[in-house]
C-alpha cells in the first residue's frame, strides 16, 4: 500500500528524458546570458505570471496566460531542433506579437479597463515588458541569422 501512495505522490523517481532536456535548454540560456538578462527573464514570467489575478474579470489576462503556457513547450521543442538559446526569440514573435497588438488595439480600449486601475497598470507593465523584449529578441535573431552570433 504504501508504495502505491508513493508512486502517487512521487510518479517519477528518476528524471524523465523531458525534464533533462529542460534542464539542458535552462543550463544553455543561464550560460548564454549575463545575470542582467536573467533577471529580466524572471521579470518577463512574473508578469506574465500575474495574469492569474486578472483572468475572472478580463479576457486579456485569459490571453496572456495562455501565451506564457503556450510559449514554454514551444521554447522546449524550438530548443530542442535548433539547441540555440538566442533563437527563443522566435517563439515570443509568433506569441507575442499578436498578443501585444490585440492587448493595445482591443483590450486597453475597453470601458471597463481603466489606465489608473490595478490592472491598467499591469496591462502598459506587461505591453512595455513585450515591446523591449522583442527588440532584443529580433536583435538576437538578426545576429544569429547573419552569423555574427
Amino acid at each position: 500500500m504504501l508504495s502505491r501512495v508513493k508512486a502517487v505522490i512521487f510518479p517519477l523517481e528518476t528524471p524523465t528524458q523531458e525534464i533533462l532536456y529542460m534542464e539542458e535548454m535552462t543550463a544553455a540560456i543561464n550560460a548564454a546570458t549575463s545575470p542582467v538578462v536573467q533577471i529580466w527573464m524572471n521579470w518577463m514570467l512574473a508578469i506574465f505570471a500575474i495574469s492569474i489575478i486578472f483572468v475572472w474579470k478580463y479576457k486579456g489576462a485569459r490571453w496572456v496566460l495562455l501565451a506564457l503556457f503556450l510559449s514554454i513547450p514551444a521554447a522546449y521543442f524550438l530548443f530542442q531542433a535548433t539547441k540555440d538559446p538566442w533563437l527563443l526569440g522566435l517563439i515570443h514573435f509568433v506569441l507575442w506579437i499578436p498578443l501585444g497588438i490585440h492587448l493595445l488595439v482591443v483590450e486597453i480600449k475597453r470601458p471597463e479597463v481603466r489606465i489608473a486601475s490595478i490592472y491598467g497598470v499591469w496591462l502598459v507593465l506587461l505591453l512595455a515588458t513585450i515591446v523591449i523584449s522583442l527588440v532584443f529578441d529580433f536583435r538576437d535573431v538578426f545576429q544569429v541569422l547573419t552569423g555574427s552570433r
